[in-house]
């Protein structure tokens, strides 16, 4: 062979031979492995040879290159194929965009410099996309037809016409010649609005799958959770330092295309065994940025309404389905622990987060600070002003807090039926209630200077 690429073709076509034989050598080995009979053995060999033949002569280069030329026209080489937008769509342009852009401010195919060739048809023939594809020295059979002549194979026949004969079948798998489209194809009418604003028409366009990209894609995740860098991987794992970066792509989802038979989308796609990764394009959770409420007047208002509303409607319908004969310490108990404990609970969750803003330490001292002062004595944990903190010290406000509790929470389980009323005792409970859980959660509360 005159060349290294003739040489590569070559070997793949002995390695095609190889594989049909296989089975047959396997069958041949396992009776010499059992037999010592030459006569049994003798039989073997001619079963073979007479099986083998066939095979060995469809198999000499100048035959199967030959067979294949005709044969190429079934396939189209791609970077967009029709079939991953639906399975059923039949003879449809597929496209092959190979030019590279370096400006372009999006990630698309033609960001990609060196892009995966992908080939559709008939599945059968993909042996044909594997020859075209092999690759020497960045020569392949794709690079040199593109070029106008086929040198690569001059090493397999001196007869010129068959060589022509190569070049032009091959030559067909290039790409479609004929543009066409499938009612199962997506499609796109896109207006078109002449100058002068009076007439209109449109662009019918047909989006395509780009499977290079998507190749790309996938070969770049696989490299970085299966490929060589399972040390940094491990050091990862395990908590350690390594000098080399780890790359990830977290969250990623896998659309599958072809089902059982990701061949007859294409090549490539078989190649990743109908996958296709996809990136999280989920919006971000949403986190509140958690502000001094200074410009609320008291800490029972709409944010806690809105954190603790559940829980008051479950409590305002077990109120409402009260009887008579339910006055007993088994109510109570229930009525306590069950509902208003949690309401309790979750109010006092809520001023935690709102004394731990730090950063706004002092809020409640400034001008425009609409807040309570017995609110704010509570909220502004780390007001660094000495008067603010001695009267915090006396905890004169721990009743006025817990009062404010009982009328806010009377006020919203008020019964627009009016079959239950909640008076002066309920709201002695609850005052009652809430400023015990409010005196133990102020012993837990961290003052200024201890943190």
């Amino acid at each position: 062979m005159e060349n290294t690429l003739s040489q590569a073709i070559a070997d793949y076509i002995r390695q095609r031979k190889e594989t049909k034989l296989e089975p047959l050598q396997k069958a041949l080995n396992k009776v010499l492995d059992k037999s010592d009979d030459p006569v049994v053995i003798a039989a073997a060999k001619a079963t073979y040879a007479e099986e083998a033949k066939p095979i060995e002569a469809t198999f000499v280069p100048e035959t199967w290159l030959s067979d294949k030329a005709k044969k190429a026209s079934g396939l189209s080489m791609a970077t967009h194929g029709p079939k991953y937008t639906h399975g059923d769509v039949k003879k449809t342009t597929s496209v092959a965009d190979f030019e590279y852009v370096t400006n372009d401010v999006y990630l698309i195919t033609k960001s990609i410099k060196s892009k995966a060739i992908d080939f559709v048809g008939n599945s059968a023939i993909f042996p044909i996309a594997s020859l075209l594809k092999i690759t020497v020295n960045n020569e392949s059979l794709i690079t040199q037809l593109q070029q106008g002549h086929i040198n690569a194979l001059t090493a397999f026949t001196d007869d010129e016409q068959r060589l022509q004969e190569w070049q032009a079948g091959f030559e067909l798998a290039l790409g479609d010649t004929k543009l066409s489209s499938h009612t199962l194809s997506k499609q796109l009418y896109f207006p078109l609005i002449s100058e002068d604003k009076k007439s209109a028409d449109y662009h019918l366009l047909c989006p395509l799958f780009s499977s290079a990209l998507a190749h790309e894609l996938y070969q770049q995740v696989r490299d970085t959770r299966y490929g060589d860098s399972k040390a940094i991987r491990d050091a990862r794992k395990a908590g350690k330092y390594h000098a080399d970066h780890d790359q990830s792509f977290p969250a990623t989802a896998i659309q599958n295309f072809g089902g059982s038979k990701p061949q007859n989308i294409s090549q490539l796609n078989n190649e990743r065994h109908g996958q296709t990764y996809l990136l999280n394009s989920a919006p971000p959770s949403w986190k509140s940025q958690i502000k001094p409420p200074s410009n609320s007047s008291s800490f029972f208002g709409r944010e806690l309404f809105y954190k603790t509303s559940a829980m008051i409607r479950e409590f305002r319908h077990f109120l409402e389905h009260l009887k008579d004969d339910d006055r007993n310490m088994a109510i109570r108990h229930r009525r306590d622990n069950e509902f208003l404990l949690p309401i309790i609970d979750s109010a006092l969750n809520h001023a935690a987060v709102i004394q731990m803003i730090e950063n706004h330490a002092g809020w409640s001292s400034e001008s425009e600070s609409k807040m309570k002062h017995s609110h704010a004595l509570w909220l502004d944990v780390y007001n660094p002003d000495n008067a603010f903190q001695t009267e915090r010290e006396k905890e004169d406000w721990l009743v006025d807090i817990a009062n404010d509790f009982a009328s806010w929470l009377n006020n919203k389980l008020k019964s627009k039926s009016a079959k239950y009323l909640l008076g002066d005792n309920e709201h002695a409970h609850f005052k009652k209630l809430f400023l015990h859980q409010l005196k133990r959660f102020e012993q837990a509360t961290p003052k200024l200077g201890e943190l």
